[in-house]
């Protein structure tokens, strides 16, 4: 911040006041003067002094509150977090060990600790193996049962902590997670830092005092131990210290109560520095009084008018800062160092007001995009449905989620990462009304509040801002497109209270992200089939090892020659808890939590092994295997493909990779590497579900496919008179003029059989031909086709 310029001074200056005072002043008077000065000058500092004490008391207030709701609003981001609490909820130690010590490098946190429902520790980062972290736990595990959340001060490896306790949900509470601040070295540094002065953190020791972290040099803290009168200081009497030759003014106050004993914050301003300049000027004034002799009455009313009132000014305006005080500023009168002072007195007022608003913006608003935080949200969200149901109105709550921000993250880095936010967070601005409130959540989530609307309004106004994002931009000189998922719920309808339409707006985010849709509405149910999703993704994690997937296999036949040509690998999960799951519900569950690049690789693997001899045996000629999205960006593909089919002695070429066009479309050059990189190694490549994507020939044709398979909802009803036979034709047109092969999935019937050998289609398959069959069934039917076609 700029502070004034200080102006130069014309005519008689304070010090040269102080001299023609004093060569009116009697020597008597002079002396009574220069005590009068001496008492007032030092009562002055002393009153100033105190005043910035009670005012940094202030300002350590405001710190450790805005730090305790800072530190419970970070807590609360990691324990919302959907891969933490599914963690926490299965006891995957591992995992929580890892999301612990990264969120608490991310916000400097020196202590993190996981705990059981009735407060056994699971997982402690920081205080290691100290057995009393249960006990000392327990009194913010009793508050934090009661308000549903709790931060305070607790003694762990008998050092204390600033911590916030917080319940992990899913969707009762599994466990408890806390994370903390040290009450020591940095943090009285960075109190010095602001306040300006020297701090302490004590505790009473009987005659003595316990420093726990001090900024005094380290002479002066070893003499602060052994001061009889900092005691005095603790029990609450403002008192001078001696330490190892400097002068200290102290003032102490609580900070926090710790297993029963009182932590202090000792504050202590240097009364040998306050008071230096009033020194030099007494020493001046007594040189000057033997030239000042027969003039000091005059002087006395000169110095009487000119030094009193603007100290007292100066004391006034102290007072008024204590209180908080800060708009009014000091008059400024002349250009001497009294003028200097108050124009200095002012600029510090000013800074102490723009620094308390700064720590209470940073409380309520997020860092990087300056939009408000969840806390501050929840709170407006409370308001604004108390004046819904006060007028008998709608509002409703949209929680967006950026599709694929963890691939830019992974592969840009997070500086990158964080400047699209940034631009998100703009984009965003600019589109929601002015009555609208726009918050981040965290992370890639941002909440959009809507005054008086219902679901339909609410979801027209989604689908605005998602039509906002879907324009490209460019940053640093790389073109980025988003999509987003938006979940919507409505008060009434969906809930009563803040928190409730919170979450299940969120439980509609998830599922429009799992259902691949841009808006979607919270139905009810959706809450259990959110549990189900999250008991799942627990039993997921142990899916491999546990050997609970299968591979079924569904062939392709060529049409010309009606050979079995290739066979298509399809993945089925049976979980003992779940019995038989769908793909369609764990593999975008399997997306979400990190698992799909290890079940990918098995399914390569195993389809491999299965398939190698049906090859060497010309049973078949190739095996498919589907890849996922984030399978098509991962850069070890290759060469684990590379590996397996060396491992296994299969020709590249009998390896067909699907991919749908909807997957290359999300990070088009990135696919295309890959793919132009499996291509190389001989793999096949084919576009699966062709058709209902939204890509342009243009961008087909950059890509090295050899295939594409018409998605089976323009094949199933080819024989019912609809359009379906149009775009199948057309479909088949392009891809043979592009000079790829084309397959038809889901061919059911014999009349959708016979227009697509009518259209020239190359390959089928379908229920018509088989279904999907283990190993040892299908190659017994491949025997039995051999012989005779076989249906269904």
């Amino acid at each position: 911040m700029a502070t004034e310029t200080l102006l130069p001074r014309r005519g008689l200056g304070f010090r040269g006041r102080i001299v023609l005072g004093f060569l009116l002043l009697l020597v008597g008077t002079q002396v009574a003067t220069l005590a009068v000065v001496g008492v007032a000058a030092e009562r002055a500092v002393r009153e100033q002094l105190g005043d910035q004490l009670k005012v940094s008391e202030r300002v350590w207030a405001q710190l450790s509150a805005t730090s305790a709701e800072r530190l419970q609003e970070s807590v609360t981001v990691l324990a919302n977090d959907f891969a933490f609490r599914a963690a926490a909820a299965t006891q995957d130690q591992a995992t929580v060990e890892i999301a612990l010590l990264n969120h608490g490098v991310r916000i400097d946190a020196d202590v993190a600790l996981l705990l059981a429902p009735g407060g056994a520790v699971r997982v402690s980062i920081g205080p290691e193996d100290d057995p009393d972290t249960e006990r000392a736990m327990a009194p913010l595990l009793v508050e934090a049962e009661a308000h549903g959340a709790a931060t305070g001060v607790a003694l762990l490896d008998a050092r204390p902590f600033l911590l916030a306790v917080v319940p992990v949900m899913a969707p009762r509470r599994v466990a408890w997670v806390a994370m903390g601040l040290h009450y020591g070295e940095a943090l009285a540094r960075r109190y010095r830092g602001i306040i300006g002065m020297d701090v302490a953190f004590v505790e009473d020791d009987g005659d003595h005092v316990r420093v726990l972290a001090s900024t005094l040099p380290e002479a002066q803290t070893a003499a602060l131990r052994l001061s009889r009168e900092a005691a005095h200081a603790i029990a609450g009497a403002d008192v001078d210290l001696a330490l190892d030759g400097r002068h200290y003014a102290a003032h102490a106050f609580g900070a926090a109560l710790v297993s029963g004993r009182q932590v202090q914050v000792m504050l202590l301003a240097d009364l040998d520095e306050a008071l230096a300049p009033y020194h030099r000027l007494r020493d001046q004034i007594l040189w000057l009084a033997g030239l000042a002799v027969l003039i000091a009455t005059v002087l006395a009313v000169l110095v009487g008018q000119g030094f009193a009132r603007p100290v007292q000014r100066l004391a006034d305006a102290a007072r008024r800062i204590g209180a908080g005080e800060y708009a009014r500023p000091l008059p400024v009168r002349g250009r001497d160092e009294l003028a200097d002072l108050a124009r200095a007195f002012n600029a510090m007022q000013r800074e102490i007001g723009e620094r308390e608003a700064r720590i209470r913006f940073q409380a309520t608003h997020d860092e990087l995009t300056g939009l408000p935080s969840r806390g501050h949200a929840l709170g407006v969200l409370q308001r604004k449905i108390e004046r819904a149901r006060q007028h008998g109105r709608h509002c409703a709550v949209l929680i967006l989620d950026l599709d694929r921000f963890k691939e830019i993250n992974d592969s840009l880095g997070h500086a990158y990462g964080d400047a699209v936010l940034a631009v998100v967070a703009e984009r965003l601005r600019g589109a929601v009304r002015g009555d609208d409130l726009l918050a981040r959540l965290g992370g890639d989530e941002f909440l959009v509040l809507l005054d008086d609307a219902d679901a339909e309004a609410a979801c027209e106004r989604a689908r605005q801002l998602a039509q906002v994002l879907e324009t490209p931009f460019r940053l640093q000189n790389t073109q980025v497109g988003l999509d987003a998922s938006i979940g919507v719920a409505v008060y009434p309808a969906h809930a009563g209270d803040a928190a409730t339409l919170l979450r299940r707006a969120d439980i509609a985010m998830y599922e429009a992200k799992q259902q691949h849709v841009r808006v979607l509405v919270y139905r009810a149910g959706d809450d259990e089939h959110h549990l189900r999703q999250v008991g799942l993704m627990g039993v997921l994690r142990h899916a491999l090892e546990l050997h609970q997937f299968r591979l079924l296999f569904q062939p392709k036949i060529d049409l010309p020659s009606r050979r079995v040509v290739h066979v298509e690998a399809l993945l089925r999960w049976n979980s003992p808890q779940y019995g038989d799951v769908s793909p369609d519900e764990f593999i975008p569950l399997a997306e979400r939590s990190g698992m799909i690049r290890a079940i990918t690789r098995h399914v390569i693997d195993e389809a491999l092994r299965q398939a190698a001899p049906w090859i060497a045996d010309g049973l078949i000629e190739g095996v498919a295997v589907n890849l996922s999205p984030m399978d098509l960006v991962d850069g070890d593909l290759t060469d684990y493909v590379a590996q397996r089919l060396q491992a296994h002695d299969v020709p590249p070429c009998s390896l067909v990779l699907e991919v749908t066009e909807h997957t290359v479309m999300r990070d088009l050059e990135v696919a295309r590497a890959n793919m132009h990189q499996l291509r190389g190694q001989g793999v096949r490549l084919s576009i699966d579900d062709f058709g209902t994507g939204h890509s342009s020939l243009a961008q087909l044709r950059s890509l090295p496919v050899d295939e594409i398979k018409i998605d089976k909802s323009f094949v199933a009803d080819l024989g019912s008179g609809n359009d379906d036979a149009v775009i199948v034709r057309s479909a088949i047109e392009i891809g043979h003029n592009m000079g790829l092969k084309v397959v038809a999935e889901g061919v059911e019937g014999p009349v959708s059989l016979a227009i697509l050998e009518s259209l020239g289609c190359d390959m089928v398959q379908g229920y018509l031909i088989s279904r999907p069959l283990p190993a040892d069934a299908f190659v017994a039917w491949c025997m039995r086709y051999q012989r005779g076609p076989v249906e269904g």
